[in-house]
């Protein structure tokens, strides 16, 4: 079972094992998110409140007082704590024991969900001052039937007790990555736009500047298409990546920018052309008609790089193809930087 932590609050996990490797573990995590759980904690009168969030259902686990002789033992008290919000759910002894059995012994990593470490500090804020704790429970039981009731923002129910029991009527298995439904486990694809290689024959196609309504027609069919793979990877960013919405608008803004205004209008070509013009997009392109500074197109980049590890899942672009894309997308910053640096050298040397 993983417990991922804030930065914050990772020394309160230090006599916990760690996880080896960060990204299997967050791996691990989306294939298996009942077994995963994001960690935070608040200090209410000088004592450390440790709250838990179970990253498919949002079942609350709060802890009071973890403080250094606790922390020996804070093993036991998370796995007690789990034991008593299942129970607060419904769910049976016999159920809670198989879903230990498969959990088995905690690893600590970093958090990654940005859905699920946003309900911990919305809960953090209504904790800190507002809710009555009990000084004398470990396991704050009372507060947690309670925050089982409270509708959550969640993708599929909203009160987190609704989703615990869902999620034990299904048969409790845990997805290794030797398994061979691993990677496939963490994100499941619905391809929603059509083959881009129909278009393929019109990129070197001259005609199409020749005749107007065969543009317009080949623009329009490319542009519905691309609609469609933009929603798809806006439902990965917030389903996979775990990304707020703020964040998740960003990366798609970024990314309609490139294959929209930069791929399909300047260089007629599909998001398949990801290989033969990216570097010439962050090199040139975007920092001569959008960039301000170097800092957006670095921010530019990380939405392009998002889109191509979204691309490489959905099987749009290979993986080997991915390792020397992302070399150019680097290419592209640097030559970028370059670029607006010295056309701002050269309109300061005007003032």
């Amino acid at each position: 079972m993983l417990i991922n932590s804030t930065k914050k609050a990772l020394p309160i996990f230090n006599k916990l094992v760690k996880v080896e490797n960060a990204e299997t573990a967050k791996q691990f995590a989306k294939a298996n998110p009942l077994f995963s759980w994001h960690a935070n904690y608040f200090t209410r009168n000088r004592k450390k409140v440790l709250l838990l969030i179970n990253d498919l259902t949002y079942a609350i686990v709060v802890l009071y007082d973890i403080n250094a002789k606790n922390k020996m033992n804070l093993d036991k008290y998370i796995f007690e704590g789990i034991h008593e919000a299942f129970k607060i759910c419904g769910i049976s002894e016999d159920q809670i024991a198989s879903y230990f059995k498969l959990a088995e012994k905690i690893q600590v990593g970093a958090g990654f969900n940005r859905q699920a470490t946003g309900a911990l500090t919305n809960l953090i804020m209504i904790f800190e001052d507002n809710v009555p704790l009990f000084p004398d429970e470990l396991i704050q039981e009372a507060l947690m039937s309670h925050m089982m009731k409270v509708p959550f923002q969640h993708k599929k129910y909203v009160f987190a007790n609704e989703a615990v029991q869902a999620a034990f009527k299904e048969k409790l298995k845990i997805i290794q990555p030797g398994d061979s439904n691993f990677n496939a486990n963490s994100y499941h694809f619905e391809k929603t736009w059509k083959n881009y290689h129909q278009w393929d024959k019109y990129e070197a196609d001259q005609s199409l500047f020749d005749d107007s309504s065969k543009y317009d027609q080949f623009i329009k069919e490319v542009q519905t298409n691309n609609k469609l793979l933009l929603e798809s990877f806006r439902k990965y960013l917030t389903e996979s990546e775990g990304l707020s919405k703020k964040v998740v608008n960003r990366h798609v803004n970024q990314a309609t920018i490139f294959i929209n205004e930069f791929l399909l209008y300047h260089a007629m070509k599909t998001p398949l052309g990801f290989y033969d013009e990216v570097d010439d997009y962050l090199g040139y392109w975007f920092p001569e008609k959008v960039a301000y500074t170097i800092a957006d197109i670095k921010s530019s980049a990380t939405s392009i790089k998002k889109l191509l590890k979204f691309m490489v899942m959905a099987g749009e672009i290979e993986q080997s193809d991915a390792v020397e894309i992302k070399m150019l997308i680097s290419d592209g910053v640097e030559i970028g930087s370059d670029f607006l640096q010295s056309s701002h050298d050269f309109y300061d040397g005007w003032e």
